[in-house]
């Protein structure tokens, strides 16, 4: 199956790329390490890059500019979950992180699928304004799925200036 996070066309390979090409031998030559996959439980997607702020400390350098991952689709979630439903992994928690999730045009059906799938999700935000954008959206998954959902708020440091940094 593809991977359902593509880079842009024009989005430049990082350099360690070639160090990948081949599934069974590292750049040397050797033999890769393999471990048979027993559990999923947890299963994280990358919503995009694209963020309503550009925090320093960020991970994948998200920002409003970067669209360097384009956005999930729905769809593609919906084959992942399907893939899943056939296999024999126990798989309990689906995690959405970005950039911020709640950019994402797709993200109040792709939280819907995963809720109605009868998964726990959890979702990283900053909270901010893409996330009350959905407001009553939110509250209607809360209300129809309890505690299955959850929102992880990004706090970086108790200190607002540090927070901001």
């Amino acid at each position: 199956m593809a991977i359902g996070l593509t880079r842009m066309p024009d989005a430049p390979l990082p350099a360690s790329a070639a160090r990948f090409r081949d599934p069974d031998r590292t750049a040397a030559g050797e033999p890769r390490a393999r471990i048979d996959l027993v559990a999923l439980r947890t299963l994280w997607f990358n919503t995009g890059t694209l963020c309503n702020l550009a925090c320093s400390h960020c991970y994948i350098e998200s920002t409003p500019k970067n669209d360097a991952l384009v956005y999930l689709r729905r769809d593609e979630v919906r084959a992942y979950l399907d893939e899943i439903a056939g296999s024999d992994l126990p798989t309990e928690e689906i995690g959405l992180t970005g950039g911020e999730p709640f950019m994402n045009p797709d993200i109040v059906p792709i939280m819907e699928d995963v809720l109605g799938r009868g998964f726990r999700l959890l979702v990283l935000t900053n909270a901010m304004a893409p996330m009350w954008h959905r407001r009553a959206a939110l509250l209607d998954l809360k209300a129809r799925h309890g505690d299955r959902l959850t929102l992880r708020v990004s706090v970086d440091h108790f200190q607002r200036a540090r927070h901001e940094e």
